[in-house]
């Protein structure tokens, strides 16, 4: 059973006169998404958030704003996704009174951000594992401008629910682009985010291991490994993903064992590697 068969209608709460609905959809983790939108009436219009004409093999990678003919359409979008994609960020669901050609003007805005150290960059809001963590760490002036351009905005979170993320249409749009963001909002969204990557490389390379952790707990089991991770000084990287295996393959509170606790207080202390400590539990 997959995450779209179980997932349910998109909880919108009632609309008023002119809100129009759509899929926003990351054509990067679904497979060939173009050929599986349905086409039985229900979608009313796709735009390519990176503009078009766009070449064939972007278009495997571009989000796609689909207008679809409000909730019934929902059948079909499930129906494209179930088979190409496992990920809970492909998919949100939006509600404003803006058409989708106004709409996707407006994201296209807000597709580029600007880091501290001043280098540019694509803004991943329209994937929903970075949404909620982005609306999370904005300042509340920037949220409110950032999110103006619908009504509802709904992502489905790592538990595989709906969540809604808090914002208020403004018919005048105030955003002026790139998104700027400072050094504790990077650092927010790269320490929330990097359990997603640690999944995808789980999900790369021993699928049955990972599957020890049920779909709907493991961005919670890999954000609390890597977290312990930090206590002992490894921070991400490879060391990182050696202590999210020792999490797996041992439990995830293997490091409060006094014999594992001590041997990572000399990791912390840089006597020794984390790689030398398992060689050294293993001799024991």
């Amino acid at each position: 059973m997959t995450l779209w068969a179980t997932l349910r209608v998109p909880p919108v709460v009632p609309l008023t006169e002119g809100d129009n609905q759509f899929a926003l959809i990351d054509a990067a983790q679904v497979e060939r998404l173009t050929d599986k939108l349905p086409r039985d009436g229900l979608v009313l219009a796709v735009e390519s958030l990176f503009g078009r004409p766009i070449a064939p093999a972007k278009a495997s990678a571009t989000p796609h704003l689909v207008a679809v003919a409000g909730l019934s359409a929902w059948g079909g979008v499930v129906r494209a996704l179930s088979d190409a994609t496992e990920s809970h960020g492909a998919l949100g669901w939006l509600v404003s009174p803006l058409s989708a050609l106004e709409l996707a003007q407006r994201l296209r805005a807000r597709l580029d951000a600007r880091l501290p150290d001043r280098f540019d960059c694509v803004n991943r809001y329209f994937d929903g594992r970075v949404t909620p963590h982005l609306h999370e760490c904005l300042e509340a002036d920037q949220r409110r401008v950032f999110f103006s351009v619908c009504s509802q905005w709904w992502v489905v979170d790592h538990t595989h629910q709906w969540r809604s993320l808090s914002c208020s249409f403004a018919s005048d749009d105030a955003f002026v682009p790139p998104l700027a963001l400072d050094e504790r909002q990077q650092a927010h969204l790269i320490d929330a985010c990097y359990p997603y990557a640690v999944i995808e490389h789980f999900m790369q390379t021993d699928q049955e291991l990972l599957e020890t952790v049920p779909a709907t707990q493991r961005y919670a089991f890999f954000r609390s490994a890597l977290q312990a991770a930090e206590q002992f000084g490894i921070d991400g990287g490879p060391s990182g993903i050696l202590f999210c295996t020792l999490a797996l393959t041992r439990g995830p509170g293997f490091h409060q064992q006094p014999r594992w606790r001590a041997a990572l207080d000399q990791v912390k202390a840089g006597t020794l590697t984390l790689r030398q400590a398992i060689k050294a539990e293993h001799h024991d």
